[in-house]
C-alpha cells in the first residue's frame, strides 16, 4: 500500500458518496448528507500542504513527521480522513502549542503491547464499560495531534522514543494504540485491529476500506 494507492480508494469514496444510490439511504443517520461518520466536516476534500510548510512546521517542533505521512500531507493532502478529518498544518501546530512533540514520549513497546492485548481482551467481554487504556494526563510530550474524533478525543501521532511514527487514540479518560476508525462502539465482530504499533498508512487504509464496505451494495 503506497500514498497512490491511498489517493485511488479516497476517490473511489468520494465518488460514491457524491451519487449515493436511493436504495441505501437507510444507510445515513439522522440527517446527516453523509453515511460515514464525520465526512460533514472534510466533505471528502483534501488540500495538499506544501513541503516548504510541512518542513518548516516539522522544524517549528523540532521533530521529523513519518515518511508515510509526510508524504500523504505532500501529495493528497489534509482534510479527509479518518472522524473529522487530517488536521492541516496549522491546526497540528495549534494543538501541539500545550504539547512538546520533542521530549520523550513515555511509552515503551512493552506499554504498546499490553493496552493492545488488555484492549483485545476487553472487544471479547466488554463487561458493558468503557475501555479507557491507560490512564493518564492528556498533554503527554513526544507525539502530535492529527485528527480530531470528537468527544475529547483525538488521534495522535508519537514523535520521539521507540514507538515513533505509531498512532494512538487519546482522550479525557485515557490512552490507547489507536485502531481503525468505526462509527459506533465495536463490538466482537467488528473490530479493526492494526496492533501494538498502528502506523499512518495503515490507520488510513482501514478508514477507507471499511468505508468503502459500508457503501458498496
Amino acid at each position: 500500500m503506497n500514498t497512490d494507492a491511498l489517493a485511488a480508494k479516497l476517490a473511489r469514496l468520494r465518488a460514491i458518496e457524491e451519487d449515493f444510490p436511493e436504495s441505501l439511504h437507510h444507510l445515513r443517520r439522522y440527517d446527516d448528507k453523509f453515511v460515514i461518520f464525520g465526512a460533514h466536516t472534510h466533505l471528502y476534500r483534501s488540500q495538499p500542504q506544501d513541503e516548504a510548510e510541512v518542513t518548516a512546521a516539522e522544524a517549528d517542533l523540532g521533530v521529523e513527521f513519518p515518511p508515510d505521512y509526510r508524504d500523504f500531507l505532500c501529495r493528497v493532502g489534509a482534510g479527509a480522513g479518518p472522524y473529522h478529518g487530517l488536521l492541516d498544518m496549522a491546526g497540528l501546530r495549534e494543538r501541539a502549542e500545550d504539547l512538546k512533540p520533542a521530549e520523550e514520549f513515555p511509552f515503551t513497546r512493552a506499554d504498546a503491547h499490553r493496552v493492545h492485548q488488555e484492549w483485545r481482551g476487553w472487544v471479547r467481554d466488554p463487561e458493558g464499560g468503557w475501555f479507557k487504556g491507560i490512564e493518564v494526563r492528556s498533554d503527554l510530550p513526544g507525539c502530535v495531534a492529527i485528527s480530531e474524533q470528537g468527544c475529547s478525543g483525538f488521534t495522535m501521532m508519537v514523535t520521539t522514543g521507540e514507538l515513533a511514527g505509531s498512532l494512538w487514540d487519546m482522550d479525557e479518560w485515557g490512552w490507547m494504540t489507536a485502531h481503525g476508525a468505526r462509527s459506533g462502539r465495536p463490538g466482537p465482530d467488528e473490530v479493526i485491529d492494526l496492533g501494538p504499533m498502528p502506523t499512518f498508512q495503515a490507520w488510513y487504509d482501514a478508514w477507507l476500506t471499511e468505508s468503502l464496505k459500508r457503501l458498496t451494495p
